[in-house]
């Protein structure tokens, strides 16, 4: 792995962290629940999701994570897959970060 491929997942890695963060803060501020949803959506590299809460994107995320360089999904099914899985990391209280092993135990193929 190349310095800069390590730089990219540092990178993508921080921010997802950081939309952790943002969500977990504002869904403590707010009175009952968050409904949570993923939509999968068109991208310049392929497939990305995006994560809603009550219908506001949380979390956009246009190509896969844990993967050098800007790779999208191959399809809407597979990012589904991924997103969906970021939920249920925020509802049980995880950070929403994938790894490349999560993206295994999925069978999502890497270009």
């Amino acid at each position: 792995m190349t310095i800069r491929n390590k730089y990219s997942l540092i990178g993508i890695t921080a921010l997802l962290i950081c939309f952790a963060v943002i969500f977990f803060s504002r869904q403590k501020m707010q009175e009952g629940k968050i409904f949570l949803h993923a939509e999968a959506v068109q991208t310049v590299y392929g497939w990305g999701y995006n994560v809603l809460a009550d219908n506001r994107i949380y979390i956009k995320q246009e190509f896969m994570p844990a993967v050098p360089g800007k790779q999208g999904f191959k399809s809407a099914d597979d990012a589904l897959l991924v997103g969906n899985l970021v939920i249920k990391k925020i509802s049980n209280n995880l950070p929403p970060t994938i790894t490349s092993r999560d993206l295994d135990s999925l069978g999502i193929a890497k270009k």
